[in-house]
């Protein structure tokens, strides 16, 4: 009788441990990550928050804040999003033009831009020395696979999709219109200087000058790769597209 009592209370402890261990299962859910944004340390560490800024205070190093509270050392961070986008480490060094910021995102190919300033030397002119002049570019640059960022040029994409022959192809394409280009730069320079040497020759009143045809056919083929590069999409972001769009197919 008391071995039914046991065996009678066992099963009821089990059931009740099933049933208790199926609701634990059905009603979990993952703990989110705390904050939108975030900086990923070289040391491969991840800092969560809602609000990250890049400080740059005047007479005192610069820094990153998180939540207006936490404090990190630029030189520490390698990769950081925030409202002003994704960034990525590009350079050595605590500036802010160490991180390049992402403008495509791909399941393998990312591509990003960092903004650099030329600086002109002071020029002499008739009228005094003429203040330095600068002017502000973009660098582009690639990453395959979330691994390190390299620049987004003919020779690095090559190596980087060699395993895709339709990308392949495009750089194949590229390379051409390229040297097509240079042939026509090349010989368009020569024409508009052979243009304006008999330009000069041939006039024969000082208050008149005669231009030749060979002047505006050089600028006419210096002009034409330019005009075409304006409303040509270039090869290598066709490349990469076509890389990521058959690695989601």
């Amino acid at each position: 009788m008391n071995k039914t009592i046991f065996a009678l209370i066992a099963c009821l402890l089990l059931g009740f441990s099933l049933q208790a261990q199926e609701y634990s299962q059905e009603n979990y859910q993952p703990q989110r990550q705390k904050g939108r944004h975030f900086l990923q340390l070289r040391n491969g560490q991840v800092v969560y928050g809602n609000k990250v800024q890049y400080k740059s205070p005047l007479f005192k190093q610069d820094f990153f804040l998180v939540d207006d509270t936490l404090k990190y050392a630029p030189e520490l961070i390698d990769v950081y999003q925030n409202n002003d986008g994704y960034f990525a480490r590009v350079a050595a060094g605590n500036r802010f033009d160490s991180f390049a910021k992402r403008i495509m995102e791909g399941p393998r190919i990312s591509k990003f831009f960092t903004t650099t300033i030329d600086y002109a030397a002071m020029g002499y002119h008739p009228y005094g020395y003429g203040m330095p002049r600068t002017s502000r570019r973009r660098i582009y640059f690639f990453s395959k696979d979330n691994g390190p960022l390299m620049t987004f040029n003919q020779q690095n994409l090559e190596q980087a999709l060699a395993d895709n022959a339709s990308s392949m192809v495009l750089i194949q394409r590229h390379k051409r219109e390229r040297t097509i280009s240079t042939v026509m730069g090349i010989a368009g320079a020569g024409l508009l200087t052979y243009g304006l040497l008999s330009s000069s020759q041939s006039s024969t009143n000082p208050n008149s000058v005669s231009v030749s045809p060979a002047v505006y056919a050089g600028a006419g083929l210096i002009a034409v790769p330019l005009v075409i590069q304006l409303f040509r999409k270039d090869k290598l972001t066709q490349a990469v597209d076509v890389y990521n769009y058959q690695v989601k197919q």
